[in-house]
């Protein structure tokens, strides 16, 4: 046997190629992590007091939609009394000056105008159209007034 040693097996340690290899992994690993934390830094902060605010808001909002629905059935079914309730709740559950409680208080006031309670009624209106003047509802407001007029006129 001969006491030559292959050319592929280095002398002074490990291979040129494993070297690099390393030397890139390690390169990868660092800028990676760099990233990691570059984006947990950049994290807005939540705190627990903003996580409790929104997770009480999408359950209001999805118990308002489900008020509304049921309000709009009870309706669709003739039991404005009932329907006036969940409109109510609605109103209730929005943000002052939104389309979607102008559009409640204005439901609310056309169910208290069926049912002939024209105080009720204009009560909800003007609501309705302090919140959101674009709703019409001149026509109800006109009509309950000339009502509660012809009541005060009797008397």
């Amino acid at each position: 046997m001969s006491d030559q040693v292959p050319e592929e097996i280095p002398i002074d340690g490990v291979s040129k190629k494993l070297k690099i290899f390393v030397i890139i992994l390690t390169v990868v690993t660092f800028l990676t992590l760099v990233a990691l934390f570059t984006k947990l830094i950049n994290k807005p902060i939540v705190s627990k007091k903003n996580l409790q605010n929104v997770q009480r808001s999408m359950p209001n909002k999805n118990l308002s939609n489900e008020y509304q629905a049921v309000g709009t059935r009870l309706m669709n079914s003739g039991l404005k009394e009932q329907a006036i309730d969940q409109f109510i709740k609605v109103w209730e559950m929005q943000k002052l000056g939104s389309p979607k409680r102008a559009k409640a208080a204005q439901t609310v006031g056309t169910l208290y105008a069926e049912l002939g309670n024209c105080q009720e009624a204009l009560t909800w209106l003007f609501r309705a159209e302090v919140s959101d003047s674009t709703i019409p509802m001149q026509p109800t407001i006109d009509s309950c007034l000339a009502k509660i007029g012809s009541i005060h006129y009797e008397k």
